[in-house]
């Protein structure tokens, strides 16, 4: 067992937590970390976002005091002083400042950073072997999807993957806020585009009819995510950690509403083996060719004027001539990897993005819409 020094903090360069051993028990004999010299396994990472006051914090805060055998290190974006409501008496540290370490009760570490998140995941990979598990918490207005492609670009991440985004919303505000989008993306419909699981919070406050409008509006931006209603932020915790979003890339289940939203979800399909090379090079053109992609730095509502396609998430199980293969996107970036094709009814590839064409889709994977 381990306590954290928490008079240093984690953002500057020469003062790392510094983890001090205490004693193991009866024979007051300091813990032996040089044992166990089998490799440490990957780590799994979640992101939780969503807008300020939907239930992020209060989310943290159930997870934190949840005795759920995992150690899980909390990373905090506190980004500007906007947002101050929502952190370190809010998690219930006890701490004024909260750019430090400090070990919670449960053996939970808890950290806040007002700048580079990647930056804070490296200095955290330092102490590998001191927790099992990392929980983001993104500002209000973040883009969950520029955190996301991190963990395949970044070296120093390489023992880091990516489990799954998990996006809060308010029950009683998020129709309001999708229904006058006044015709562009928003920040929640991004949110709610990259999601894997969405959370309704704020059950409690809203009726039946209600609940399926918003189920309807959150499907017709993202059909292949797990939507979960709560009160409190009490969730199964099952349903948002360990959840393997990036291992596994399942089909839809549910119907795609069609609303006017301008994010959309659209699944191939392919009823013959394709060619790794050509699926391959159907991605390139589609995330990377500015003839489809628009991979600038142009805000929502300049995407929104351009009426270019832009994809946001790509996920799928393709059959190829040499076996199975698994395809897991954000943004610009994806990983093909080999798979089993044990349990596979059917090949799919899953497109959720801003503008999606389906003509073009279909024209440069050579897949159907199923």
């Amino acid at each position: 067992h381990y306590f954290i020094q928490s008079n240093l903090r984690i953002m500057e360069d020469d003062n790392i937590p510094i983890l001090i051993p205490v004693s193991n028990g009866s024979n007051g004999s300091a813990v032996d970390t040089q044992s166990d010299v089998s490799p440490l396994p990957d780590i799994p990472v979640t992101i939780i976002t969503g807008y300020l006051g939907a239930g992020k914090t209060t989310l943290l805060t159930y997870i934190l005091k949840e005795q759920h055998g995992k150690r899980i290190a909390v990373i905090v974006n506190e980004f500007g002083e906007g947002e101050a409501v929502e952190k370190p008496g809010a998690l219930g540290v006890g701490s004024e400042k909260f750019e430090e370490w400090i070990e919670m009760t449960n053996g939970c570490l808890c950290c806040s950073v007002k700048s580079d998140i990647v930056l804070a995941l490296e200095k955290l990979m330092e102490k590998q072997g001191k927790f099992d598990y990392v929980l983001i918490e993104t500002t209000g207005l973040a883009d969950p999807g520029n955190i996301g492609q991190s963990f395949w670009v970044d070296e120093g991440l390489s023992k880091l993957y990516l489990d799954g985004i998990v996006t809060v919303c308010d029950a009683i505000n998020v129709g309001k806020t999708l229904l006058e989008a006044d015709n562009r993306i928003t920040e929640c419909q991004r949110q709610i585009a990259l999601a894997d699981v969405v959370i309704v919070n704020k059950l409690d406050l809203i009726n039946d009819e209600s609940r399926e409008n918003i189920t309807q509006q959150i499907q017709s931006i993202n059909s292949s995510c797990n939507i979960q209603y709560t009160k409190q932020s009490q969730v199964d915790l099952d349903t948002i950690l360990a959840i393997n979003a990036y291992t596994n890339a399942d089909p839809p289940k549910t119907i795609e509403h069609k609303l006017s939203t301008g994010i959309s979800t659209v699944t191939l399909t392919s009823g013959a083996p394709v060619k790794r090379e050509d699926i391959e090079n159907a991605l390139e053109t589609l995330l990377w060719a500015d003839i489809y992609y628009d991979n600038t730095d142009r805000t929502s509502h300049e995407i929104e004027d351009t009426g270019k396609m832009s994809i946001l998430r790509v996920k799928g199980k393709i059959q190829t001539t040499d076996g199975w293969i698994m395809i897991q996107g954000v943004r610009d970036m994806f990983d093909i990897s080999q798979i089993s094709g044990d349990g596979i009814s059917f090949q799919h590839l899953v497109f959720i993005g801003i503008h999606l064409d389906i003509k073009t889709l279909c024209d440069v994977t050579n897949m159907v819409v199923r």
